[in-house]
């Protein structure tokens, strides 16, 4: 059974890595982090029920990254046809979930939608408590677009469609199918493997809420945790460098800055943590339970 090889394989030694703050074996908090002085950055065991993904997905039910890989799993990963049964389910997605703009992706919509935001694309939607402008926002994820497309061998950019939502092209389709299958064979042969270089970990922000719980936004590395879920692993090693604490709103950049009010900005902040997401989102989620209620 494929899920008997989602495992957790020995961590390889690396020579000249960047140190990075091991917590998994202490308070795996986030907050220790804060208080580590000379670490920019921590390992913390990140459970999938605790995971979140844009714009706001529960990262252990209802990605369209993970239902493409629990999708060739049902298939067979290595049998004929597995790509066309991922992109199938990421068709699905990509054509349901279309916002407007970055307001509607942020679930900020209505006569008070802030307006900066309502005039630029989704992947434009920079978090309330990022230090990043929009444009540097922007401009960070159509570069990380080509970079994307660029490493399974596509000269294609952001003109194609963003990862998260569509519309996308056929061909941005198969992309995102292509990278779930490859690092699915790659733990199923491996197991899942982290080491201390740059992209040695799946990367995250924590998200602290005013009782000392803690959920983790992903930033990189969707694919390789999407596969991990898919295969039952209950956690994976997570790479923090970012902690954001719900008490401190007034504080957040956009918070100060007026792009959002502080209740904006909390809305925001709890459909992440809650994994409730917004509008834009209901009509993959109730395709989602329709597809689970018909297989029970």
């Amino acid at each position: 059974m494929l899920v008997a090889s989602a495992r957790l394989a020995p961590e390889p030694l690396r020579v000249g890595a960047p140190k990075v703050l091991d917590l998994r074996q202490t308070t795996n908090h986030p907050l220790s982090l804060r208080y580590s002085e000379i670490f920019s950055q921590c390992v913390l065991w990140g459970r999938f029920d605790h995971g979140r993904a844009q714009p706001g997905l529960n990262l252990a039910r209802s990605t369209p990254f993970v239902k493409a890989a629990q999708a060739a799993l049902a298939h067979g990963p290595d049998r004929a046809g597995v790509m066309d049964a991922m992109v199938r389910v990421l068709r699905r997605y990509y054509d349901r979930v279309r916002p407007a703009n970055a307001a509607a992706w942020l679930g900020l919509t209505g006569a008070d939608a802030p307006a900066a935001l309502a005039a630029v694309p989704p992947w434009a939607a920079v978090f309330p408590w990022r230090a990043r402008s929009i444009e540097s926002y922007r401009e960070a994820f159509e570069q990380a677009a080509l970079a994307e497309n660029r490493s399974v061998g596509r000269e294609v950019g952001i003109e194609d469609g963003w990862l998260f939502c569509g519309p996308v092209s056929d061909e941005k389709v198969r992309i995102e199918a292509e990278r779930i299958l490859f690092v699915l064979r790659c733990i199923i042969e491996h197991g899942y493997r982290r080491n201390d270089e740059n992209d040695g970990d799946v990367r995250a922000t924590a998200l602290l809420n005013e009782a000392g719980d803690w959920r983790w936004l992903i930033t990189a590395g969707n694919h390789r945790a999407s596969a991990a879920a898919a295969l039952g692993l209950p956690a994976i090693p997570i790479r923090v460098n970012l902690v954001i604490s719900r008490a401190d709103v007034h504080h957040w950049r956009h918070v100060v800055d007026g792009l959002v009010t502080a209740a904006q900005a909390l809305s925001v902040f709890d459909r992440y943590f809650d994994a409730c997401p917004p509008p834009v989102a209901q009509p993959w989620l109730a395709l989602s339970a329709n597809t689970l209620r018909r297989s029970l």
